[in-house]
């Protein structure tokens, strides 16, 4: 085996608060769990979750590798009948004012795919199935609601603006308090892991975080569970393979502890990622979607900022990952400076 160096490692992992998340909750159990402690709204509560099925073409494994596409669910009322429900999961970081028409985009591509084939009517009459979004949210400042269309939209006087609105759900963790998160044990783990993250908390709360999993050591699922916060607790924060290994062997023994930081670190260091480095080549329609994102992205900043560092043009066109082009392209509108955007792209 390759040695390792003695000295505390972090680790370089893209979009690890994303992988972390679209893991744990491709999970049924939690999903649920997510929906029954968290999103207590009238919709929910018509839900039959036994019917709850993950629809995404995401795969991610508890090495959390790259993220491809959205997370989607689907589930049906519990009146019976042919009505279906889509679950359009999306996780957010960072307070964006424009999110809904992000929403609403992605309400757009699935109810045109409806269009496209007339299979994914639900009844005689050719209706559609009932799609909305959920938006969870673990940021430093509060997000009290989601703004809607209407809200954005100059309307003339008399025009209900409600007719702008789309079903979504805001779940957000910066109010809810460690001590009253709530649910299965893993999914508490997972909150718990983004507050303390969030908060720069993370080294000194992961044996708390760790604990959640004693009552569940049994169950097949957390070791690779805990094998995924492994590898998120080294890509955010910088220490030793002996304090993560002396949490883990709270829940699993002292030698599979070990053997499992272990081999996290030297997959890592075989591949580069422990420097950071990144290899590997994007090629055809994938990589015409990369440019076109980026060519937005310093169109988006040229035009609000005028001139652009060096230093931002290569940082943005380091990025292969669809998804975080897409969050930059937020940022680019929402960002109120440049300084901002560069201090919110370097995070």
């Amino acid at each position: 085996m390759r040695m390792l160096p003695k000295v505390a490692i972090r680790i370089e992992l893209a979009h690890p608060h994303d992988l972390i998340v679209r893991y744990f909750l491709m999970d049924i159990e939690l999903f649920t769990s997510l929906l029954e402690h968290y999103g207590d709204t009238g919709v929910i509560r018509l839900i039959d979750f036994g019917s709850l099925r993950c629809e995404s073409p995401t795969t991610i494994d508890d090495h959390l590798q790259e993220v491809i596409g959205d997370l989607r669910f689907s589930a049906k009322f519990k009146d019976g009948g042919y009505s279906k429900v889509f679950f359009f999961f999306e996780h957010q970081s960072k307070k964006v004012k424009r999110f809904c028409i992000r929403c609403l985009r992605k309400l757009l591509e699935f109810y045109e795919g409806c269009e496209a084939d007339p299979k994914n009517t639900i009844t005689d009459d050719g209706k559609y199935p009932y799609a909305f979004v959920i938006v969870l949210y673990h940021g430093e400042i509060p997000w009290n609601e989601l703004l809607q269309m209407g809200d954005l939209v100059s309307l003339p006087t008399g025009v209900d603006r409600h007719f702008l609105s789309f079903p979504a759900i805001l779940i957000d963790l910066s109010q809810i308090q460690c001590e009253k998160l709530k649910g299965h044990p893993a999914l508490i783990a997972l909150f718990d892991t983004l507050q303390s993250a969030s908060l720069g908390k993370l080294p000194e709360n992961f044996d708390r975080i760790v604990g959640y999993f004693e009552e569940i050591k049994t169950d097949s699922r957390t070791y690779g569970w805990l094998n995924s916060i492994t590898r998120y607790f080294l890509a955010v924060t910088k220490t030793s393979k002996e304090v993560v290994a002396g949490a883990i062997s709270k829940v699993l023994n002292k030698q599979e502890a070990e053997k499992m930081v272990m081999s996290t670190m030297e997959e890592l260091f075989v591949q580069g990622e422990i420097e950071g480095k990144k290899e590997g080549r994007i090629e055809g329609k994938k990589e015409g979607e990369i440019k076109g994102r980026v060519l937005v992205i310093l169109k988006i900043l040229n035009k609000r900022f005028k001139k652009v560092p060096d230093s931002i043009l290569r940082s943005i066109n380091s990025y292969t990952d669809i998804i975080a082009l897409d969050s930059l392209a937020e940022l680019a509108l929402d960002c109120e400076t440049l300084a901002e955007f560069e201090r919110e792209l370097a995070h």
